[in-house]
């Protein structure tokens, strides 16, 4: 495992972005390592990390996992789930976060009503791209990754020889390196 992240450490430092079916990269530990490389130092009011989700439980599940991992890093994790009051959220994200895990659907919704500032971002993740085309909301995913700013990016999926999957890899098919 440290052989793969210490090079796809390397590949993100050098500006390339990942696309992978690894499940290593879906593990927690490997995920806290490399948030840890790339956002060392916590900053008020911009978000440096969002890793988007097909399902809540999965946000959830990963966000708890980051508060207690990176607490020493004082790092501000906010859990961005369907079920949940959205002005709160809104508000929260508003006020300043380091890292947002949580469902696309809702990451969306919040990003488009202007909820946080995406130009700071240093690292994006979107994991389980399948399952998300599934549910319709490929066209959400690349219209973040449209504003995104030159930064780390990270797509994990099972099956990603799928056609649907062309448009999103064309926003960074320059510079794009396979992990299987």
């Amino acid at each position: 495992m440290s052989d793969l992240l210490s090079q796809i450490e390397k590949d993100l430092k050098s500006g390339k972005s990942i696309l992978s079916t690894c499940d290593e990269l879906k593990e927690s530990d490997f995920l806290t390592k490399l948030i840890s490389h790339f956002v060392p130092q916590a900053e008020e009011g911009s978000p440096r990390v969002l890793l988007l989700f097909a399902d809540d439980d999965k946000a959830r599940t990963l966000g708890e996992f980051l508060k207690k991992s990176l607490r020493s890093l004082d790092l501000t994790v906010d859990v961005i789930v369907e079920k949940g009051n959205k002005l709160q959220q809104r508000n929260d994200l508003f006020d300043g976060t380091e890292i947002i895990v949580g469902s696309t659907k809702r990451i969306c919704e919040l990003y488009f009503q202007n909820g946080f500032n995406i130009n700071k971002l240093k690292f994006f993740a979107a994991f389980d791209l399948n399952e998300q085309f599934r549910k319709s909301w490929r066209g959400q995913i690349i219209r973040i990754m449209e504003s995104l700013p030159k930064s780390r990016i990270v797509l994990h999926g099972t099956n990603l020889d799928d056609e649907r999957m062309e448009a999103l890899l064309e926003l960074v098919n320059d510079n794009l390196l396979r992990y299987e």
